[in-house]
């Protein structure tokens, strides 16, 4: 789980538009797998699809998630959702 890991410094590097492979140094080994279900089905930006990389390394604590959403290899939005779920 550590490796799904997007440090706030590279997250605010990313920029909307930009390719994948313009942000893959950024970007770490892989997407964080377990987001929350009310952060899953949270509205994105039509047809596209979202990964989810967790904010900071604490394991025990919760985090705010940062997800990002493509679209043909291009970034398309970029959201930081809180980790605390109000209902």
């Amino acid at each position: 789980m550590t490796t799904g890991v997007l440090p706030p410094s590279r997250f605010a590097e990313l920029e909307p538009g930009s390719s994948r492979t313009e942000l893959a140094r950024l970007l770490p080994a892989r997407a964080f797998p377990y987001p929350p279900d009310h952060l899953r089905s949270a509205a994105r930006p039509a047809g596209t699809d979202c990964e989810f990389y967790r904010s900071g390394r604490d394991l025990l604590a919760q985090v705010d998630l940062y997800r990002l959403c493509w679209s043909d290899g291009v970034l398309v939005s970029k959201d930081t959702l809180k980790a605390t779920y109000n209902g």
